[in-house]
């Protein structure tokens, strides 16, 4: 059976890290936890209640969920105004469509139907291609983002003739306490940490953003071999790069860090048992 055989594997998820702890320790490694992020919500934006009303009101014909955290966030908007219950009958009224598993879940958490989910890996591009036999055109899309806007498939969807009304959640800003992290990197220069695990794409630009604030942005690409200011790379030594999935994977590789571990299925699972495959 694959094991990390007491190797360290760092990681920078937020929101499950005792999951992510347990997965490493039930494979043999250290868990090492250094969050760089925090979620922000935006749940009492006029933008969010607007979108809202306009669902109960009938404005709205498709909405497109991304994030399981960006759905539920939602509803409990609906549920601050009171209007929880009017609202999810409304969304089971639509065409509603998910991302991925993880809004998917909360959708049925609520008995809320689905008409539309891509296969894996669940990126962009398996979305718009599970899109084309739906007609758009003429269509009020609701468009829930993560932190950022999908520029692709916002672009879809107006090319189908949609009308998209985007909104967003949640931002991803900085951890409020930055201390983990620059211990984080500190161990990563000293050779402390044999992996570090990346679960999404906005913990890459965060895990930059800190090291860069503390001079320590070269220091923190030559543990992950990748490519320093000085034009260096240490891919020869550090810590094994772990990606939970091709979105996150391609965010490291704009990064310019390389990526040693992408499991075939994009969940935590597969990729900490990819990691202990890896190290064999």
């Amino acid at each position: 059976m694959a094991s990390l055989n007491d190797r360290t594997v760092a990681f920078v998820e937020a929101r499950m890290t005792s999951e992510m702890a347990g997965l490493i320790e039930r494979h043999g490694g250290i868990p090492y936890a250094a969050p760089v992020l925090q979620e922000i919500y935006l749940k009492d934006s006029p933008e969010v209640q607007q979108l809202v009303v306009d669902t109960c009101g009938g404005r709205i014909d498709a909405v497109t969920l991304l994030t399981g955290v960006g759905t539920q966030a939602l509803v409990s908007t609906a549920a601050n105004m009171g209007r929880e219950e009017e609202f999810v009958a409304a969304l089971d009224r639509l065409t509603v469509i998910a991302r991925s598993p993880k809004p998917a879940r909360v959708l049925r958490q609520h008995k809320i139907h689905i008409d539309v989910m891509p296969p894996e890996p669940y990126t962009t591009a398996d979305l718009i291609n599970s899109l084309q036999e739906w007609d758009l055109s003429g269509k009020v899309v609701a468009l829930q983002h993560y932190g950022g806007p999908n520029r692709p498939l916002v672009a879809h969807l107006e090319e189908r003739g949609a009308e998209v009304r985007q909104v967003t959640l949640y931002t991803w800003g900085l951890p409020e306490d930055e201390a983990p992290v620059l211990a984080l990197i500190d161990d990563l220069a000293g050779g402390r940490i044999d992996a570090i695990a990346f679960t999404s794409q906005p913990q890459v630009g965060n895990l930059l953003t800190i090291a860069a604030k503390a001079g320590k942005e070269d220091a923190l690409r030559t543990s992950l071999g990748a490519r320093t200011a000085a034009g260096n790379s240490g891919r020869d030594a550090g810590a094994v790069v772990a990606s939970v999935g091709p979105v996150c994977s391609r965010r490291l590789r704009e990064a310019e860090i390389p990526v040693d571990v992408e499991p075939e299925h994009p969940h935590m699972g597969s990729m900490v048992l990819a990691l202990a495959e890896y190290f064999g």
